[in-house]
């Protein structure tokens, strides 16, 4: 009965301190100062929308992030005259910078992009995988993480076409209301990224 107590009290243990796990937010970090793929040298906070902002988890070598390259440039397309920016950034310390602007330049990709070597948007983030799309609120809280849309089904595995838009759908619901979206899980590469 006392190994059961005790058993029952640490998973309340366990489940009180996942509470205080800090939310997702780039508050912390707006003031950073980064080096663009495009050569500017600009803080976080320069590259906000007014609105939100998408950033979005990138890798060059991760077959799902190439898939989508024409949807990240769509996205910052369609929501630029609604106040929202798209930044980019590349996690983890195994990605080159080279590789990155070779990627970028040939997907012609026209929104802010940065190296996070150190990890620190994709901590501030919560990064999981590339890629993966964050809705970030006006004052830096995270309102959606996840896919951008239900083409991977699995590593390996993807459908031809989309048949949800669940970025675009995040965006436009929460531009309207103002309110957090469900997270989607999104499919993808691993961020090689730890505390």
């Amino acid at each position: 009965m006392r190994l059961h107590l005790a058993a029952v009290g640490l998973l309340v243990l366990v489940g009180w301190t996942a509470c205080l796990a800090p939310a997702a937010s780039v508050a912390p970090v707006a003031d950073t100062p980064w080096a663009t793929l495009q050569g500017e040298h600009r803080s976080l906070r320069s590259m906000l929308g007014q609105k939100a902002t998408v950033f979005i988890t990138m890798d060059p070598d991760c077959p799902i992030t190439q898939l989508y390259t024409q949807a990240f440039q769509g996205i910052a397309d369609d929501f630029a005259a609604k106040g929202v920016a798209v930044v980019g950034f590349y996690p983890g310390p195994f990605l080159q910078r080279s590789a990155a602007e070779d990627f970028s330049r040939a997907a012609g990709l026209g929104f802010p992009q940065v190296m996070d070597s150190a990890c620190v948007l994709s901590l501030a983030l919560q990064a999981r995988v590339t890629p993966e799309c964050f809705i970030v609120g006006p004052e830096g809280e995270v309102v959606y993480r996840g896919a951008l849309d239900d083409r991977p089904v699995r590593q390996g595995r993807k459908k031809l076409l989309a048949t949800k838009q669940y970025l675009a759908e995040a965006l436009d619901r929460y531009l309207a209301d103002g309110k957090e979206q469900p997270e989607v899980v999104a499919v993808g590469c691993i961020v090689e990224c730890g505390e």
